[in-house]
C-alpha cells in the first residue's frame, strides 16, 4: 500500500487550530500590553498633575514678600506667608505673643482647601499646619489627581518654616515657632 504524500486534511485541521490557539494567546498578550500600557499612561499623566498643583501650593506657602501694612511685618517689612498658612490652616488660631502680635486678626485670609483642573484631570488639595512636637514649624500640602479614565493618586509633602528662611545659626528664625514644652506646633 502506498501513501500519498501530503498532508491529510484532518492533519491540515489540526496544524491549523494549533496556529489559531498561538496566535489568539498572541493577540490576548498584545492586548494586555496595550491596556497596561494605557493605565500607566493615565497614571503618569495624574502624577504629573499632583505635582504640578502640589508645586504651586508649596511656592505659595514659601512666598516672602515686602508689605506696607504693619499688621503683617515679620522681619523688618518682610512678611512671610508661611505664618499666614501655619496659624491659619485649616482653621485660624492666634499665633505666639512674638508673632504678629499674637492675634490671629493679624493673619492674612489665605485658602486652605480647594479643587483645580490641570487639563481633563480633577485635583483637590488641602493645607493644614501641624500640632504638637512632632508638628512644630510644619505645613502639611496633600493633593488628590484622579484621571478622568479611573487611576487616582495621592501625593503629600511637608513646608519647614526652615524652607522658607534657613539659618544655621539662629535657634529659632522668623517665621520658626518658638519652642515651647508641648512643641511649637499649632
Amino acid at each position: 500500500m502506498r501513501r500519498a504524500k501530503g498532508l491529510t486534511l484532518m492533519e491540515t485541521l489540526i496544524a491549523l487550530a494549533v496556529l489559531g490557539i498561538a496566535f489568539g494567546a498572541l493577540l490576548m498578550s498584545q492586548i494586555n500590553n496595550l491596556r497596561t500600557s494605557a493605565q500607566a499612561r493615565w497614571r503618569s499623566e495624574a502624577k504629573a498633575a499632583a505635582i504640578q498643583v502640589l508645586e504651586q501650593r508649596m511656592s505659595e506657602i514659601l512666598r516672602i514678600e515686602s508689605s506696607t501694612d504693619s499688621r503683617y511685618w515679620d522681619k523688618g517689612s518682610d512678611s512671610y506667608w508661611f505664618i499666614d498658612y501655619f496659624y491659619g490652616c485649616p482653621t485660624k488660631v492666634n499665633p505666639p505673643s512674638g508673632t504678629r502680635g499674637g492675634n490671629q486678626a493679624n493673619l492674612r485670609s489665605v485658602t486652605c482647601s480647594g479643587h483645580q483642573n490641570i487639563g481633563e484631570i480633577g485635583t483637590t488639595w488641602t493645607i493644614a499646619g501641624q500640632a504638637g512636637v512632632l508638628g512644630e514649624g510644619l505645613i502639611a500640602v496633600s493633593v488628590t489627581a484622579t484621571h478622568p479614565r479611573g487611576p487616582s493618586i495621592t501625593l503629600q509633602d511637608y513646608v519647614s518654616c526652615y524652607d522658607v528662611y534657613p539659618s544655621p545659626s539662629v535657634d529659632t528664625p522668623v517665621p520658626c515657632p518658638v519652642p515651647t514644652a508641648s512643641g511649637g506646633g499649632r
